[in-house]
């Protein structure tokens, strides 16, 4: 998320006033002034795409808080003092003026004039204010790597998200999570990005870049629009990781700045992870208030839902899955052709599986999943039929393909080789496509919980006296949202400051925000809190109280419904989210390029490494 502009300069640690911990608000937007020797060429950009599943921020820097809301000045980004005031052009020094002249000469004798207040500029800062980057976040000309909208971005700012960016997949990588072998050139592996096309390594980290950034930068410059500011508790802790970093500049000995560059790049200061921070937080509050707010309607639901049908219709199947007992998996195939011959039914497939899978249960034996053959075929064969939709790419396409093709019969069987995956699968159609009509619920709740039991144990049962004490905490929470404007939203932030229950809140692991529940199928949650939810009473907004073996659940109803109208409406959200981060223009400085970091194979992306001194740099577009 996003925060601002800080006129900071490069002190060095000891310095007792070098790095004022002061948390300003953002104030008026910079206007760039342009310099013949070194205004950056910068390019529209309109293919960049957001992929919603990157992170770039680690989730110890966003912490969850109750919001405060108020209306700040429009978002300042600070330059270089201005000069006082240009030599004025008189009306004697116009031509244009005196001798009447019109047209293409009007326009020639206004650029003059714009040339004229330039060389005055220059005069007084010189030609580094325009081609010098800074680590102090001041952005002239020189310093702007990219621009989201009115937003510039230094390139520092860019060189902190691209190595926070590329050492993720590259530590992930190193796990075997990704095809990508860090100790060769970037440019020469290839991935596939969010939009199916193949690209380099070395782009995608770049592409991925850039979208972490447009992605946070939108929020930003929207929750700056609408008044977001920061909690306390989100001031408090942009002045507590700044202090970590002033300690571990310390501990090695170098300025802060000299620590910051040498971690995440050229040009990034502690002004730099300052209004990083401070951006984020207030970018995230404006994402959370959105993620309660934005709603779709009925109507809005079933269009999508018939104009995407065949990505919420379920088939369901049984399946074997024989591993290759060849190199290329020709008698493997052959094998399994035999033995889907044989399969009448679901119980032949369940009597075949000993032996066409027991190389895999062999393997699952070895390597601890089970305890010995038998558990392992028990465990596969109550598990052999499994529904899918079509959008899903657990299974070869073929056989996908084959399952919803509406002239492929039920109890029909056919063997697909999965050569990727060195494996065949055998499948026996149970039913036709058909959307998933179970009925899910979807509900906020705050758990409540006496003083002294301990939240992280699953088997906590509660005697009546803490019962009791739960439900007075609760009764109290519960008239503070009544005496709110009862909204969603209220209701989300209470969970968030009082709900025990972290899994559903953003400091949890889930990703969810204000104790929300979402899709959820009957039986799922305990008793009180399961028969509360699926009362057919509920509507909107709704709130009670219901009693657990874990406490009190203060409840707020949002929905109930089919589950593939849930997932329609899920991905509807999600699609509306998409738009709205990608609806900013992204320009990119070429001037700048030289600057930016490049990964190098075989070098951690926290080195200090730019392109202009490596070996796979990668050009601007």
């Amino acid at each position: 998320m996003d925060e601002k502009d800080l006129n900071l300069k490069n002190e060095n640690l000891n310095s007792s006033d070098g790095h004022d911990e002061k948390i300003e608000q953002p104030a008026e937007k910079i206007q760039e002034v342009d310099n013949t020797e070194a205004t950056p060429a910068y390019e529209e950009n309109d293919n960049w795409k957001f992929d919603g599943e990157a992170q770039t921020l680690n989730s110890n820097v966003i912490e969850n808080d109750v919001f405060e809301i108020h209306i700040p000045e429009s978002a300042k980004y600070e330059t270089a003092e201005r000069p006082k005031k240009a030599t004025p052009i008189t009306p004697q020094d116009s031509p244009a003026k005196t001798s009447g002249i019109k047209g293409d000469k009007v326009q020639f004798i206004l650029i003059s004039i714009i040339l004229a207040a330039v060389i005055a500029v220059l005069a007084v800062f010189g030609t580094f204010y325009y081609t010098r980057p800074n680590s102090n976040e001041k952005m002239n000309p020189g310093n702007i790597a990219l621009k989201i909208d009115d937003t510039p971005i230094s390139i520092g700012m860019y060189n902190y998200y691209y190595t926070c960016v590329t050492q993720n997949y590259i530590t992930y990588a190193n796990y075997g999570y990704y095809d990508l072998d860090t100790t060769a050139d970037y440019n020469k592996q290839t991935t596939t990005n969010s939009d199916g096309k193949e690209v380099t390594w070395a782009q995608f980290f770049k592409d991925e870049t850039v979208n972490q950034i447009q992605y946070i930068t939108t929020y930003y410059e929207k929750a700056v629009e609408e008044g977001i500011t920061l909690t306390s508790a989100q001031k408090k802790q942009v002045k507590e990781n700044l202090s970590s970093i002033k300690a571990n500049a310390t501990s090695e000995n170098v300025s802060v700045d000299q620590f910051l560059s040498d971690t995440y790049g050229d040009y990034c200061g502690y002004a730099t992870i300052k209004k990083m921070l401070v951006q984020s937080y207030i970018a995230q509050n404006y994402y959370q208030q959105l993620s309660v707010n934005r709603k779709v309607s009925d109507k809005e639901v079933k269009k999508y839902y018939k104009e995407n049908k065949e990505d919420y219709e379920n088939v369901t199947f049984a399946y074997l899955q024989v591993p290759y007992d060849d190199d290329d998996g020709k008698s493997t195939f052959e094998k399994c052709n035999k033995y889907a011959e044989q399969i009448k039914s679901e119980d032949d497939m369940k009597k075949i599986l000993p032996k066409a899978c027991k190389s895999l249960i062999d393997s699952y034996v070895q390597q601890g999943y089970v305890e010995d053959a038998d558990s392992c075929v028990d465990i596969l064969t109550s598990n052999i039929e499994v529904s899918i939709t079509a959008k899903e790419d657990a299974l070869v396409e073929e056989g996908i393909n084959w399952l919803f093709d509406e002239n492929t019969k039920i109890g029909e069987v056919k063997a697909f080789d999965d050569s990727e995956n060195k494996t065949v699968y055998i499948l026996y159609k149970v039913s036709q496509p058909e959307p998933d009509k179970e009925e899910v619920y979807s509900v906020r709740q705050i758990l409540v919980m006496p003083d002294g039991v301990d939240t992280s144990k699953s088997d906590v049962t509660l005697t009546d006296e803490q019962l009791a004490e739960a439900r007075k905490k609760a009764q109290k929470i519960l008239d503070k949202y009544n005496e709110s404007g009862k909204t969603e939203y209220e209701f989300a932030k209470l969970a968030e400051k009082y709900s025990k229950d972290t899994a559903s809140l953003s400091s949890g692991s889930s990703g969810t925000y204000g104790g929300y529940y979402g899709g959820v199928t009957q039986g799922t949650m305990v008793e009180n809190f399961n028969d509360w939810s699926m009362d057919d009473s509920r509507k909107y907004g709704d709130t009670g109280i219901v009693d657990s073996k874990y406490g009190c659940h203060i409840m707020f109803f949002i929905s109930k419904q089919p589950k593939y109208l849930y997932d329609c409406e899920t991905d509807l959200k999600s699609k509306k989210e998409k738009e709205f981060t990608s609806s900013s223009t992204v320009k990119k400085y070429n001037g700048a390029v030289k600057k930016l970091k490049v990964a190098q194979p075989n070098q951690s992306t926290d080195s200090n490494t730019s392109s202009s001194d490596a070996d796979n740099t990668v050009s601007a577009e």
